[in-house]
């Protein structure tokens, strides 16, 4: 009974070594595939002064989407945007704005992805002042109205408040922000600095 029961644990390790081998070499084969289509083949199109509006179905501009340059590659499943700029609307005013060096169209433009100086800025309101927020990359779900990232943030929120953090999530029809881990607050209080003058 032992021997026959080694015997099945040997055949089901050999045969979870061969599917990881086999999966290895789909996912090489797939990369090189990838490698070799990047080196020989241009984009399958150029853009320049890159611009899209999305509108609600009443008419109102949901958000625009803009860029110095949009390339398309057909070994690619993005697209990939040279100076990008997005901006959110909401009652048909601008209500926030994110630029960056570089960026991506994701699945046809469900997500977009900022990244190289990254800056996210929350226009005023009556209810709240500008904020500004610093990072590397944001991913950006349009139709989801949340905007995300893994990596770490600086808020600048008017009128002295720094905030830092790691990882963020943004409700952009909520108006929140939530940072994830490693938060710090510096606030300079207004109030003592004119006390001091």
């Amino acid at each position: 009974m032992a021997n026959k029961l080694s015997s099945i644990f040997v055949l089901f390790l050999i045969l979870i070594i061969a599917s990881i081998t086999y999966w290895l070499k789909i996912e090489v084969e797939k990369e090189l595939l990838i490698k070799e289509n990047n080196s020989i083949s241009g984009p399958k199109f150029y853009l320049r002064k890159f611009n899209s509006v999305q509108t609600k179905k009443n008419g109102d501009v949901k958000f625009k989407i803009s860029a110095k340059s949009m390339e398309q590659f057909d070994y690619a499943e993005y697209a990939i945007l040279d100076k990008p700029y997005f901006t959110k609307y909401r009652n048909s005013k601008p209500y926030s704005y994110i630029k960056s060096n570089k960026g991506k169209v994701i699945s046809g433009g469900d997500e977009y992805l900022f990244s190289d100086n990254v800056v996210l800025t929350r226009v005023e309101t009556k209810k709240k002042k500008e904020m500004k927020l610093f990072t590397d990359q944001l991913d950006i779900l349009p139709n989801l109205n949340i905007i995300l990232t893994k990596k770490p943030v600086k808020i600048i929120q008017e009128p002295s408040i720094e905030i830092y953090g790691v990882g963020m999530k943004y409700d952009n029809q909520e108006g929140v922000v939530k940072l994830l881990s490693d938060v710090r607050v510096h606030y300079d209080n207004p109030r003592k600095k004119s006390k001091i003058n």
